[in-house]
């Protein structure tokens, strides 16, 4: 009779585990579920393109910084115009056009 016991205390011990980890999975799927979304609420306006035309001396550096939104980082606003443009390479030459993204408020 002590190894029935001994067997059922495991086997409710292992479910009771089990349990507790789902219980974890879930609390981290919707913490993260909430970080996201915070992430994407501040988010207000909406983002239109205009062309630009590059004078001799811009950079995209400057250009950057010129149309960048509040509180973007410069450097996320390059990679944004490179891939936007299909740009393999930050050197740009004077009368060319290039999309800058623009944030709209709403």
């Amino acid at each position: 009779m002590d190894g029935r016991r001994r067997r059922r205390m495991v086997r409710k011990s292992k479910k009771a585990r089990k349990n507790v980890l789902v219980l974890l999975t879930l609390a981290l799927i919707v913490g993260l579920g909430t970080i996201a979304m915070g992430a994407q609420g501040g988010k207000e306006g909406s983002v239109c393109y205009e062309s630009v035309l590059i004078h001799t001396g811009d950079t995209l550096w400057s250009i950057a910084e010129e149309y960048k939104s509040e509180g973007e980082k410069t450097e996320h606003m390059i990679d944004d115009i490179l891939k936007l443009n299909g740009i393999k390479t930050t050197k740009i030459r004077s009368g060319e056009h290039i999309l800058v993204p623009v944030e709209k408020a709403s």
